[in-house]
């Protein structure tokens, strides 16, 4: 049989650990299928500072600048997906540029920014 490469855990409470075990954070949702409205697991890996690959279309899409911070892909192009994963992997100075873009834009949505924001709207 071929390699055990998959493990399957029930809903955890601090994802934190995977994702400061993980380089990069992909979210393959087919639009084909649904549409991703806003995207907290890619979200949560900017934070930590992770490149991520998202669906083109939806919320999810709006938090990333594609080749900034991670990247748009379909999800049917697995050959293209291959490859932004291999490029961002083996060039370490892109890497770090991504990782911190991805951390950068994270900024834009933690609480105490998103609450002055909506003030900001509601005192308009």
């Amino acid at each position: 049989m071929g390699k055990n490469n998959i493990k399957i855990l029930s809903r955890q409470t601090d994802v934190s650990t995977f994702y400061n075990k993980a380089s990069v954070v992909l979210n393959l949702s087919d639009k084909r299928q649904f549409v991703e409205t806003f995207g907290l697991t890619a979200l949560e890996a900017m934070s930590a500072g992770l490149p991520v690959i998202v669906p083109t279309e939806g919320g999810i899409a709006e938090m990333v600048e594609d080749g900034v911070n991670g990247y748009k892909v379909d999800v049917q192009e697995l050959e293209r997906i291959i490859c932004l994963i291999e490029k961002t992997l083996n060039d370490k100075d892109h890497y770090m540029r991504m990782a911190n873009e991805s951390y950068q834009a994270s900024l834009y949505f933690k609480d105490d920014t998103m609450i002055e924001r909506i003030l900001t709207i509601l005192n308009e």
